[in-house]
Formats: C-alpha cells, sequence, structure tokens
C-alpha cells in the first residue's frame, strides 16, 4: 500500500477506543500496513455492505462477524448505502468508508445518512477515487449541482444518467477489472447487481465540496498517490475549519488540482 497518509496520525488518534461503522469494505487501507491503518486500533467496528453477494467480498450474511484482521470486531449489515435501516440515530463515534461513495448513485443521501448514524461531535473518514489515478481520467469532474439534482430528484442505484459517458470515455487499459470495450459494456449493463460503475468522478475541490455540501464539516484533506483522495469531517454545524486551499492543490501530485500558471 505504500506510506502512510500524512493524515493517518489523527485518524488513528480518534479511532483508537471508537464504536465505528465500515459503509463498503472490508479496505485494504484500513489494515495494518494501509494508508490509514485503523483496524489494529479499533475494539468496535461493524460494516455495511449493499448485498449477501458482492463482486469484491463474495457471499456475506446479515449478522456475522465482522473479523477484517481475524479478530472479531463486530457484525455484518447488509443495507444500501443510503439507506441505513434499523440502524439508531447517533449510533457511532465515527464512520468510515474507502472506495465506495463513487459507486452510489446518490452521494448527498448516502453521506446525510451517515451523519445521521453518526453521534454529534463524531468523525468521518472518507477516502475517495482521484479522476487523474484512475481509469475515469478522461471523465469529466462531476459538479456539484450534479449531485444537488440526484438527491432533489430522488435518484436510486438503478440511474443510468452515466452510463453512456462511462463506456466513451473509460480507460479499460487502466482497469484491472475489465479486458475490453465489450466487457465493460456487460459490466455496466449490469450495475443495478455488481455496483461496478463509478457513477461520479472526484477530484480534491470536489471533493471536499460533496462533503461540506452533505451538512458535514470537512476538517482536512489529502490527495496521494496512486489514485486516493482522504477526506475528514466532523459532524457539527460549527464554521469549516480554515483550510489552505493554495497550499494543498500546490501539493497535490494530481494535475488537475495544481494551479494553472
Amino acid at each position: 500500500m505504500g506510506a502512510q497518509s500524512s493524515l493517518a496520525a489523527e485518524v488513528i488518534n480518534f479511532a483508537t477506543n471508537a464504536k465505528g461503522i465500515e459503509i463498503g469494505g472490508p479496505s485494504r487501507c484500513f489494515h495494518r500496513r494501509g494508508i490509514l491503518p485503523i483496524y489494529p486500533v479499533m475494539t468496535s467496528l461493524d460494516i455495511v455492505n449493499f448485498s449477501d453477494q458482492t463482486l469484491w467480498e463474495g457471499s456475506l450474511v446479515e449478522g456475522a462477524p465482522f473479523a477484517p484482521e481475524g479478530t472479531p470486531l463486530g457484525i455484518q449489515f447488509l443495507r444500501e448505502a443510503t439507506a441505513l435501516q434499523g440502524i439508531p440515530d447517533h449510533s457511532y463515534d465515527v464512520v468510515f468508508s474507502s472506495h465506495c461513495l463513487e459507486h452510489t448513485a446518490n452521494p448527498l443521501r448516502a453521506l446525510k445518512e451517515w451523519k445521521r448514524i453518526c453521534k454529534p461531535e463524531g468523525y468521518l473518514c472518507l477516502v475517495l477515487p482521484h479522476r487523474d489515478g484512475t481509469f475515469d481520467w478522461r471523465r469529466p469532474v462531476t459538479p456539484i449541482s450534479h449531485y444537488l439534482s440526484d438527491e432533489q430528484n430522488d435518484v436510486g442505484e438503478g440511474d443510468e444518467t452515466h452510463f453512456e459517458e462511462i463506456i466513451q470515455l473509460h480507460d479499460v487499459r487502466r482497469d484491472s477489472g475489465v479486458q475490453s470495450v465489450n466487457e465493460l459494456k456487460r459490466r455496466v449493463a449490469d450495475n443495478l447487481n455488481s455496483r461496478a460503475v463509478h457513477h461520479h468522478v472526484l477530484d480534491l475541490k470536489s471533493a471536499v465540496s460533496l462533503v461540506s455540501g452533505s451538512g458535514w464539516t470537512p476538517t482536512a484533506a489529502e490527495a496521494r498517490r496512486p489514485f486516493d483522495i482522504v477526506v475528514l469531517a466532523r459532524n457539527y454545524a460549527g464554521p469549516a475549519a480554515d483550510i489552505d486551499w493554495a497550499s494543498l492543490l500546490k501539493a497535490s501530485p494530481f494535475p488537475s488540482d495544481r494551479p494553472r500558471s
């Protein structure tokens, strides 16, 4: 996985002895050798996946133990990321998610649902793919107006709005999951079952704007190779952290983040 994120110490600090939940996963970045190694410090961590059969995890069972590194930390929930029914308000100290939100057709709805189950003053640790480092590099970044429209129109997981764009602009050469355009077309057509599609495309600033637009308060962010955006946020309505955008974007390894001269 490479070196730890520059935000790892902060994440480990608020994860230690906390009651957490992961949406999607388990995730390589949260393992002990990952960029944000929280599994070894968690004593309570539940997990949510959208189905009892997924492309990444295989077969799953509601209520089964969740033990990403061998020691059970919590239980498995089978829920849509946008509808965590049965999970009470303010149940968790921290919500984790890695490379999941982009597979969700209605990200604002998802983030607001994650906010609902997080305690006041609790934390969000979100990892997302940066367009420049992935097979999405030819696609345009999704504007916040589009996310707002999806929420207002109650868009569900059967949404096909981006399918034509994906087929035209997806870089198959960068995608180890598909071997040809025809295979990509089959996967896109089966997305309601596979959830393999990236509905939305992000760069660093748009990722922070999305989190902020859902009611979370971003506190820190980072873009890092090979393809990750890390956003940290708090569940409170106070003023946003004073993010030094000029320095943050200048430090990004991705061309589309850096200011143009």
